[in-house]
């Protein structure tokens, strides 16, 4: 069984729009998991997370795997939107590598959609987005989040939203870029834990005096407490830490609700893979005799009989 992972960790260092906590979410993810007993793990840190550097690692944790494996990719940076004509809502969410140009060096859901697809059946796939406009990244159709209202939300200085710059936000509003398009049939082993809702904003906060973003934050803290939660526990303790702490964002999981239940991170059970139908072979049956042609034998039957009794006489 693998049990491979792949962490992005970009602070933007140097830049007007650093960020204080995603390597460090990075390292304490990279922590958990080690001790999950995830021995393949990838970490791709400023520099080295650029567009094709992470396309890369992707389809390097996705390459090979079969049901029963688990797969992680775990993302804490910047997110951002761009227009779309294929989402409800006019935009597309995105990931923001180190490279960003917001033309072609971009990662899109789109992106993560086609490569995750890749993905067979009864594989564990967890993506875990702690940026801005997470939710929904992956466009499935089915969601779960707190139904619980926020008390007197915080203001989120240091929040993960990467503003498209001047000449972008006049393409945005012509509704110029990219129509993005993509199949919208991600396998339905995957599972989206996402910071927060796609019209939301993430906070890259300060926690116990450590800078990190507050969804990996809380993640953490509620494994810590109960470390075989489900994902539908996960989410909701998740949502519960947001609250407590004053925070706007509220964590959402996609995917199938069938799989909300299952032991975050534990390998799903051959047995629960869709069954593929079988096709019975038809059986053969000897031709049945026409009623009509029933009453005629038995008429010609009682003929030959009468003429038989009649030669006798």
């Amino acid at each position: 069984m693998k049990k491979r992972a792949l962490i992005v960790g970009i602070n933007y260092t140097g830049t007007s729009s650093a960020l204080r906590g995603c390597i460090n979410d990075a390292y304490h993810m990279q922590s958990f998991l080690t001790e999950k007993g995830f021995t393949d793990i990838t970490l791709l840190l400023e520099a080295e997370a650029t567009t094709d550097g992470i396309k890369r690692e992707l389809n390097k944790l996705v390459d090979d795997v079969a049901p029963g494996d688990v797969i992680v990719f775990h993302y804490s940076g910047h997110g951002s939107q761009l227009p779309s004509k294929s989402e409800a809502d006019g935009f597309e969410e995105i990931i923001c590598p180190v490279d960003l140009n917001w033309m072609d060096k971009v990662i899109s859901d789109v992106t993560l959609k086609d490569i995750f697809n890749k993905v067979p059946n009864g594989v564990n796939t967890t993506v875990i987005l702690d940026c801005c406009h997470s939710g929904t990244m992956l466009n499935q159709t089915e969601s779960l989040s707190s139904t619980k209202e926020l008390i007197a939300p915080k203001k989120v200085k240091g929040a993960r939203y990467l503003k498209p710059p001047a000449k972008i936000l006049k393409l945005l509003s012509d509704r110029k870029l990219v129509d993005w398009q993509t199949s919208r049939d991600v396998n339905a082993s995957a599972l989206l834990i996402a910071g927060c809702k796609a019209n939301q904003t993430s906070a890259d906060a300060l926690i116990d005096k450590i800078p990190q973003g507050a969804a990996t934050a809380a993640l953490l803290a509620a494994l810590k407490k109960y470390p075989k939660m489900s994902y539908r526990s996960l989410i909701t303790d998740m949502n519960d830490f947001m609250i407590k702490g004053k925070y706007s964002q509220q964590p959402q999981l996609d995917g199938a609700s069938i799989l909300y239940d299952k032991t975050f991170l534990e390998p799903f059970e051959i047995t629960e893979l869709p069954q593929l139908e079988t096709i019975a072979s038809p059986a053969i049956v000897a031709p049945s005799t026409p009623k009509s042609n029933n009453v005629k034998i038995i008429k010609i039957a009682i003929a030959v009989v009468i003429a038989i009794i009649l030669i006798s006489l």
